[in-house]
C-alpha cells in the first residue's frame, strides 16, 4: 500500500528520492543526445539545428506511441504499471530525454503529446504528469548500462512471464522463434518485491549485461534494443517462442530440441537484416493501427 500511495501524491509533493517532480520545464546540463534519433548515452551536448530536435522528439514520441497502443492490443501490459521508455533529443534542443507514459494513464489511451520526458535527473521536463517510480528507477539505470539500447520495454505477455514462474525456468531451443534468442538471454532469479530504487535498476543493468532479453523470474520481461522497431519485434517474437514451448509442455510428452550446429545456423540467419525486417514488421503494424485509431499520434 505505501509504494501505491507513492505513485498517487499531488505533483506538488517531491518524494524522499526525488522521483516525481514537476517543476517549470528545464534541462540538466548534463543531460545530452544531440542530433541522433535513437542514442541513449546522457552526455554533454547541444543539437546545432534545433528544428532537426524537435522533428527528432516528434518521430520518437509517435513511434512510442505506437509501441504502448500496439502491445496494449496484443494484451502484454498489466494494468497501468509496465512501461515502455525510449531515449529522444529533447525539444529544446538541449540534450536529450527519456520518454514514457505519465503514471495513470492506460496504454490504451497513450498519444505522442500525452508523453513526458525525463532528464537525467528524473525530472519531468517534457509534458504534463509524473512518472512511476518504478519506470523512473529501472529504467533509467537500464539506458545507462546499455547506452546502445535507446529503447527499453519492459511486459508481462502471458507466455515469456510464465516460463519465467517455473522452478527451472528458461527458454527452451525447440522452436525457429526459439532458435532466434540463443544467445541473447539473460535471467533474473533473485525477485525481490517492488523494484522503485536506483539501486535495482543498476543491479538488473549487471544482470541483463549485454543480452537483449532479460526474463525477470517471478516477474515479466525486459528487451533492451537500439530502437522502437527491434524493441517490439523482439518482445513480439519471444512471446511467441514462449507460447509454442508452453503449449508444447502442456502435451506431457517430452521436447525435440533442436540440435547445436542448427541453433547456430539459425541464429546467424536471424541476425541478418535484423533492424530492415524489424522496421518491416513494426511499421506493417503501425499502418494498421493507425486505421484503427488514428488518434495515437496525436
Amino acid at each position: 500500500m505505501a509504494g501505491l500511495m507513492r505513485r498517487v501524491l499531488p505533483l506538488s509533493l517531491q518524494f524522499a528520492k526525488g522521483v516525481f517532480v514537476k517543476r517549470t520545464p528545464r534541462l540538466h546540463p548534463s543531460a545530452a543526445l544531440g542530433c541522433r534519433a535513437y542514442a541513449s548515452a546522457w552526455t554533454t551536448a547541444q543539437c546545432d539545428d534545433p528544428s532537426r530536435a524537435k522533428e527528432l522528439n516528434r518521430q520518437a514520441r509517435v513511434d512510442l506511441a505506437a509501441v504502448y497502443r500496439i502491445l496494449d492490443d496484443l494484451q502484454f501490459g498489466e494494468g497501468v504499471c509496465n512501461h515502455i521508455t525510449l531515449m529522444a533529443p529533447a525539444q529544446s534542443g538541449h540534450g536529450n530525454v527519456m520518454l514514457l507514459i505519465p503514471y495513470g494513464l492506460h496504454w490504451s489511451e497513450v498519444t505522442a503529446s500525452s508523453l513526458v520526458g525525463l532528464d537525467d535527473k528524473l525530472q519531468v521536463v517534457e509534458g504534463d504528469g509524473m512518472a512511476e517510480t518504478t519506470a523512473a528507477c529501472i529504467h533509467t539505470e537500464l539506458h545507462r548500462a546499455r547506452p546502445d539500447a535507446s529503447c527499453v520495454l519492459h511486459v508481462h505477455p502471458p507466455y515469456s512471464t510464465a516460463i519465467g514462474l517455473l522452478k527451472d525456468c528458461g527458454l527452451l531451443m525447440v522452436h525457429q522463434n526459439s532458435a532466434r534468442f540463443f544467445k541473447n538471454v539473460a535471467y533474473d532469479r533473485s525477485y525481490s518485491g517492488l523494484a522503485d530504487v536506483s539501486e535495482e535498476g543498476r543491479r538488473l543493468g549487471e544482470v541483463i549485461g549485454d543480452k537483449e532479453i532479460l526474463v525477470m523470474c517471478n516477474h515479466g520481461v525486459v528487451a533492451a534494443m537500439p530502437n522502437t522497431a527491434q524493441a517490439f519485434d523482439h518482445v513480439y517474437y519471444f512471446e511467441r517462442a514462449s507460447m509454442f514451448q508452453v503449449l508444447a509442455m502442456s502435451c506431457n510428452s517430452e521436447l525435440d530440441l533442436i540440435p547445436k550446429p542448427i541453433l547456430e545456423l539459425t541464429w546467424n540467419q536471424s541476425r541478418k537484416n535484423l533492424d530492415f525486417f524489424a522496421k518491416c514488421h513494426f511499421d506493417a503494424m503501425k499502418r494498421a493501427l493507425l486505421r484503427r485509431c488514428p488518434d495515437f499520434a496525436d
